[in-house]
């Protein structure tokens, strides 16, 4: 019994769709990495945690300071690490597309 596909059913060695959901959901990786380091730099630079320590003035409660910059570090860690494994993700789709299928 032979059991080769026909030709007008072979599988094509690209898979259009899959290529650009891959590309779309590295694309939406990349964006939230971009987000996460925007906010880092936003929330460091503008008056944060870091400016109500080092500048004179009004007594800040350093402790407390310091726990909450120790907190958004690790949510920024977080989404960054979420941000990288969505475009690995994509890359793997995209790669996934391009891959010589088995039949």
């Amino acid at each position: 019994m032979d059991t080769a596909r026909p030709a007008e059913m072979a599988r094509p060695d690209d898979d259009p769709p899959a290529k650009w959901l891959g590309i779309g959901v590295f694309l939406l990786g990349i964006v939230f990495l971009g987000v996460v380091f925007v906010l880092a730099y936003q929330d460091l630079t503008a008056s944060g945690v870091l400016g109500r320590i080092a500048v004179e003035g009004p007594q800040v409660d350093a402790n407390a300071a310091l726990r909450t910059l120790a907190v958004k570090g690790i949510l920024f860690f977080l989404m960054a690490y979420v941000g990288s494994a969505v475009a690995g993700r994509g890359i793997g789709m995209y790669a996934a597309s391009r891959a010589p299928h088995e039949d």
